[in-house]
């Protein structure tokens, strides 16, 4: 099916996504204590929340899998790289 001219994107509509530089550290716990940044790709629009949320994803995925949660977390700062 051919949907038309009107119909595909214009390059201009398509989120553009920047490096942030997440700091944070592990809140207080039963763990080690960890202190640093992750780097998180996000749209350029995208809140301190959102950069917050997908670097404890990236961390959940990788090195902290014992600690998935926002609270396990404690935010710092966020720079855009």
């Amino acid at each position: 099916m051919f949907l038309g001219v009107d119909a595909m994107l214009d390059e201009s509509q398509l989120p553009v996504y920047v490096q942030y530089l997440c700091y944070l550290h592990s809140a207080p716990g039963m763990w080690e204590h960890y202190s640093g940044y992750v780097e998180v790709y996000a749209p350029k629009t995208a809140t301190d929340s959102e950069v917050f949320e997908k670097a404890v994803q990236t961390l959940s995925r990788s090195s902290f899998p014992d600690r998935p949660s926002l609270s396990s977390w404690v935010l710092e700062h966020i720079e855009r790289a």
